[in-house]
């Protein structure tokens, strides 16, 4: 089959190395013309999968859990090339007396949207780990959710609009802390866990989970039209994951002076690779975000890993 002839697979993909070869074409599919674009905002890149401008999007977990639920026509595949400890993203004023997750309880906490994955991780991780109820804060946000949700009881949720980023907010005094996806651009801030990569790690060594907020996703019409395009861009994910952790081991390709000590720190505490797409090693992951999504009322419905992600063959 000539290029011309291949069906087009575009790809609305997140701005990061796993993704770079699926971009630049170092990583090609067998039988499609693939055409990833990277996008650098994420939202963005969400927006567009959603709207149909791409057959596949690498798209928030939290959003394609709430929609999956109430029968939104998109399926996933266990590709997952956006993750992070989320323990890292708790900020509070530098200048705060907050200094313990059990501190968060009766105060303000703004967050972009009960619908963002890094914070229904962060929710998550405070109820299992510190007894931190999502009842016990009240939470703020910029604006709406974008799906309905049926919210636990007791659960204090508050919309204030505002064109301002919510660290400004927070460090105008709005919020006590603020769970976000990014860093802030703001100054004046620090995270809550004074040691958060050592409390992360200690996670990672107790429960295995390295949590993961996005995943690939597919517009179920265009995976009826053509069944095998889920295997092909498994397989192409994996390749280009491969390429990057080849990357990571290159110390000069790196702006990092210091990247090869990261390296095996990284490679110390989580093997060789972190990064592991399938859902052999992921069903603890994905069992615990789907659990965390039904206790913090995102699903309409029970759901389970096979309800969410077409089965792929790992080999």
């Amino acid at each position: 089959m000539s290029e011309n002839q291949k069906p087009v697979l575009s790809l609305a993909a997140g701005y990061h190395l796993r993704a770079k070869a699926l971009c630049d074409g170092r990583v090609t599919l067998k039988n499609f013309a693939l055409n990833a674009v990277a996008y650098e905002n994420d939202g963005l890149g969400h927006d567009e999968f959603l709207a149909g401008k791409f057959a596949a999007g690498e798209f928030s977990l939290a959003m394609y859990l709430a929609l999956k639920s109430r029968g939104a026509p998109y399926l996933a595949i266990p590709v997952f090339p956006n993750r992070k400890f989320r323990q890292s993203y708790i900020f509070v004023p530098e200048n705060s007396t907050l200094r313990a997750p059990a501190q968060l309880k009766g105060k303000k906490v703004g967050i972009p949207s009960w619908l963002n994955t890094a914070g229904l991780w962060a929710r998550g991780i405070l109820s299992d780990e510190y007894g931190v109820q999502p009842q016990d804060i009240h939470w703020i946000m910029p604006r709406k959710n974008k799906v309905d949700l049926a919210l636990p009881a007791g659960t204090r949720v508050d919309v204030v609009a505002s064109q301002e980023s919510l660290a400004a907010r927070m460090l105008q005094g709005e919020f006590d802390a603020i769970i976000v996806p990014d860093f802030p651009d703001e100054k004046g801030w620090r995270r809550l866990f004074a040691d958060s990569k050592a409390v992360e790690q200690e996670f990672y060594r107790r429960t295995g989970i390295f949590p993961t907020s996005h995943a690939i996703t597919f517009h179920t019409a265009y995976l009826e039209r053509h069944p095998t395009a889920a295997q092909e861009m498994f397989e192409a994910c994996v390749a280009a994951k491969n390429l990057a952790l080849c990357d990571d081991a290159d110390a000069t390709y790196s702006n990092f002076v210091w990247n090869r000590q990261v390296w095996e720190e990284q490679q110390a505490v989580m093997g060789a690779d972190p990064w592991k797409f399938g859902i052999k090693d992921n069903e603890n992951v994905l069992n615990t975000i789907i659990r965390f999504a039904e206790e913090q009322g995102l699903l309409a419905k029970k759901m389970t890993i096979d309800d969410l992600f077409i089965r792929i063959d790992e080999a």
